[in-house]
């Protein structure tokens, strides 16, 4: 009995002991959950996380937020809210609801949100993903004390990088494609010798995984982090980084102007990858956090920082073409003649538009290449999807059905035939009524001539000067002439000039207001549009120029050398000093010439270089005029090239173009005189016409800095590199703007152009040129290119060949690392030279491979 009462009491307390132990596991089960729901410890610990990433490189992206220090002084950072990216500041970590033991979820965090009036004014809870890039060396860079002082400093400089964005003009596309290229480029780079991180593998990746199982994030955030490469190879890219491209000037970390310049960079990279194609958001990424402090507050957590990741070449150019060719099939807007197309599309379509005139992308080095493979791959996707061939048939037929050309039946002797225009219908109908329009204006003008029995007089506010004889000095193969050259005696102007000069020097430029003027606007605003669109005029494609306008349309603005003709000019009047060649006064007027007298350069040259003695009768004035401006604007020219700096590089730069041009013409180059493939020349003509528009940009910049006004600049032409403005409306679009603000300001005909007006007129003009200058293109022209290069070839090779010595002397042609080799014109990209050779410089070059049949040529430079 005492036994069988014994086993009871044992029962029983071990039954009890049993629910005791039970209940505790229950009440430390729920204690675990509530409490550490990210996080659970095993053999390896959390630490060893961080080491595993470090391990592999990834030590300069690993971010730890602590929650204490972040209620203290909040951290800045990028978020992505509704589309767009904003800034935020991270104020504290809190914890997400769990409804699972085992799932690690990663921790919320607590922000303040800049809205788009750039205050501080919204606290909300976000997501990590939502998190783009933190800012995690702000605090160590940027010594601010309170968080007052963080938030008014934040604005004010966010404020300021906005205001800089819209009056700054920010050549993005060159800096935007060096980073992309860049990024790419260390994708498949292999690790430096000296590099002590070994690369993480993909089938390392579930082996360190299974070590952490708890972690059930790790392998999806392992395979994430290989996708994009550790620190020294990554293929991200962050504000910091992109600041160091669209910057090239010097900027001390921790200044209020890097702190400008990181916001504008945020706001470039997140419109290049909504617009660009380049680079896709790629957001901060969980790795661990601390358990809970209190009231569910995160104590810790460590990120992977994020940013941008730069596409694969093939997704980014799939993707955009693919885009471009549902883009041919939206319904086109009202008001306007094509769809509206974001700047990857309109990059696709000004390719398809050079495609379309015989031009071809060579994306290897391969000659013998299918011209299909040679084509850019978003240029192929757009075709393909489209079902066209990739030629330029598919091209003209592309750019027919995106609305961007146009198919019209134009009859030819009792014949319709299908023509093809590089414009749209509803541009082609504008330029007729601008024909129109001009013909009418014509007829004006000759009234109020007659009217004025052929006195001086102001017709419709110009200045009559069609009584003056002018000389228009251009290529022999130009079509638009756009300036002209007058003299006039100081004595019949009635202005009160110093005597040291005898002859006021005209400069007439062809007046293209007409399709910029506000008053026109409803008229001709598609003109001023397709301008806009197209920014230049190219003269270098196979099946002839591509114009900035309808010939039409450029015919009616241009200077007309028929008879009895007026025409509408805008021109500089100047007085320079014929003692040292001072410019002494400058004006602008609005004016009507004359016909001015037509002449190639070459016959200009002549002209000047002939005795006066066998002057034809008929040239006689024309010899007259070109002389007395020769004499004038050679003296001006000297003298601001005695005394500026930037003048003396100019000269330099030219000096070196022409010497390139005269070893090309040496290889059998086209005589040429436009400066078209090779053919430069500063002949007197050629340095007349040269020295003229420059007094041209020269004075205008002069009178508006006079007005205090702003002018439209394209990138690159500012005072700095002694660019011109204004002096080629019919070829380029930021002319054309500049002509309107010079006219508006100077001759109070219109409305000035605002500061941020003139600004986006800058940033248009930059775009369309960027997208010029990074087009990599080969001219086929019958062969005619690489017949000359062959035929140079051959001389280098007989040179070799009769003499046997391989060091040759060379000349750089200031593109990168290619020479011209002396007296053959054989072009060659010399080996081993890292960056851009000096313009002009004479070099010592060895040849190392030569196959003038096939074209090629190797070098290198020799001490």
């Amino acid at each position: 009995m005492t036994l069988l009462l014994l086993c009871l009491l044992v029962s029983l307390s071990a039954a009890f002991q049993f629910q005791i132990h039970s209940q505790r596991s229950r009440r430390l089960e729920r204690t675990r959950h509530t409490t550490t729901p990210l996080f659970a410890f095993n053999e390896y610990g959390t630490e060893n996380i961080r080491n595993i990433l470090k391990q592999y490189g990834f030590a300069g992206r690993l971010v730890t937020l602590n929650h204490d220090d972040l209620s203290e002084r909040p951290l800045p950072a990028e978020l992505y809210d509704k589309g767009t990216w904003k800034l935020c500041l991270i104020k504290g970590l809190k914890l997400p609801s769990s409804s699972k033991a085992d799932v690690v979820k990663p921790p919320l965090l607590q922000v303040l949100v800049m809205d788009d009036n750039g205050l501080f004014a919204e606290n909300k809870v976000v997501d990590i993903g939502q998190c783009t890039f933190i800012w995690s060396d702000f605090n160590k860079s940027f010594h601010i004390s309170t968080t007052d002082e963080l938030v008014k400093t934040l604005q004010s400089k966010y404020s300021e990088a906005f205001q800089s964005l819209q009056s700054n003009i920010l050549t993005t596309e060159d800096a935007m494609q060096n980073l992309y290229n860049g990024r790419i480029a260390n994708r498949s780079r292999p690790p430096a010798k000296h590099h002590r991180y070994a690369p993480l593998t993909k089938k390392q990746i579930p082996k360190i995984a299974a070590k952490f199982p708890q972690f059930n994030h790790l392998e999806e955030l392992l395979r994430n982090l290989v996708k994009v490469g550790e620190d020294r190879s990554s293929r991200m890219v962050d504000s910091v980084l992109a600041m160091d491209y669209l910057y090239t000037d010097f900027c001390r970390e921790g200044d209020d102007e890097s702190l400008v310049r990181r916001v504008i960079a945020a706001t470039v990279l997140t419109e290049d990858a909504t617009s660009g194609g380049r680079f896709k958001r790629r957001s901060c990424q969980f790795v661990e956090c601390s358990s809970i402090i209190a009231d569910g507050i995160c104590k810790s957590t460590t990120l992977v920082n994020g940013g941008w990741i730069a596409l694969d070449p093939s997704v980014r150019a799939g993707t955009e073409g693919r885009k471009f060719a549902a883009a041919t099939k939206q319904p086109k807007d009202a008001n306007t003649s094509s769809p509206v197309l974001t700047a990857a599309d309109e990059r696709i379509a000004h390719r398809l538009e050079c495609l379309a005139m015989g031009d071809v992308w060579k994306n290897d080095k391969s000659e013998n290449d299918d011209e299909e493979k040679s084509l850019e791959l978003d240029v192929r996707e757009a075709l393909s999807s489209m079902a066209l061939p990739l030629t330029a048939d598919g091209a003209t037929r592309a750019l027919v059905q995106l609305g961007r050309w146009s198919q019209n039946d134009v009859e030819n002797k009792n014949k319709k035939a299908k023509v093809i225009e590089p414009w749209s219908a509803e541009v082609i109908d504008a330029a007729r009524k601008l024909v129109s329009f001009r013909e009418i204006r014509q007829v004006e003008i000759a009234s109020a001539k007659k009217k004025s029995k052929g006195k001086p007089s102001l017709i419709d506010g110009r200045v009559d000067l069609s009584s003056l004889p002018c000389v228009c000095v251009d290529a022999k193969r130009a079509t638009f002439r756009d300036d002209s050259i007058g003299i006039r005696l100081r004595s019949s102007t009635g202005r009160k000039v110093t005597p040291a000069s005898k002859w006021e020097i005209l400069i007439h430029i062809a007046d293209v207001s007409n399709i910029y003027y506000d008053g026109n606007e409803a008229q001709f605003k598609l003109l001023r549009e397709a301008a806009e669109r197209r920014g230049q005029s190219r003269y270098d494609l196979p099946f002839g120029p591509l114009h900035l306008l309808p010939p039409k349309a450029l015919s009616a603005l241009a200077l007309s050398t028929d008879d009895n003709s007026a025409n509408e000019c805008v021109t500089v009047w100047a007085y320079i000093d014929e003692r040292d060649g001072r410019l002494i006064e400058a004006g602008l007027e609005r004016t009507i010439i004359g016909s001015p007298k037509a002449l190639s350069f070459d016959d200009a040259t002549n002209l000047l270089e002939i005795d006066s003695q066998n002057v034809p009768k008929s040239l006689t004035n024309t010899r007259a005029i070109i002389t007395v401006a020769e004499r004038n604007l050679s003296l001006w020219s000297q003298r601001r090239t005695e005394r500026s700096e930037t003048a003396q590089k100019r000269e330099k730069r030219l000096a070196t173009k022409e010497f390139i041009s005269q070893e090309l013409r040496a290889a059998g180059n086209v005589a040429r005189d436009d400066g078209v493939g090779g053919s430069f020349q500063r002949s007197r003509g050629h340095r007349l016409v040269d020295s003229s528009l420059d007094l041209y940009a020269v004075a205008i910049t002069s009178l508006m800095k006079q007005k205090k006004k702003p002018v439209p600049r394209a990138a690159g032409s500012g005072v700095d590199r002694g660019g011109r403005l204004g002096t080629a409306p019919l070829r380029r679009y930021i002319d054309g703007m500049c002509q309107k603000q010079a006219i508006a300001v100077l001759c109070g005909h219109g409305k000035p152009l605002s500061l941020d007006e003139c600004k986006e007129a800058s940033k248009l003009a930059s775009r369309a040129s960027d997208t010029v200058a990074n087009l990599r293109s080969t001219k086929k022209r019958d062969g005619s290119t690489n017949n000359k290069q062959r035929g140079a070839l051959h001389k280098v090779a007989r040179h070799i060949s009769s003499t046997g010595a391989r060091k040759l002397k060379a000349v750089s042609s200031g593109h990168n690392n290619e020479v011209v080799i002396l007296g053959t014109g054989a072009v060659a990209r010399c080996r081993g030279v890292k960056g851009t050779l000096k313009g002009g410089e004479k070099l010592l070059i060895e040849v190392i491979t030569i196959d003038p049949e096939k074209g090629l040529l190797d070098v290198r430079l020799t001490s």
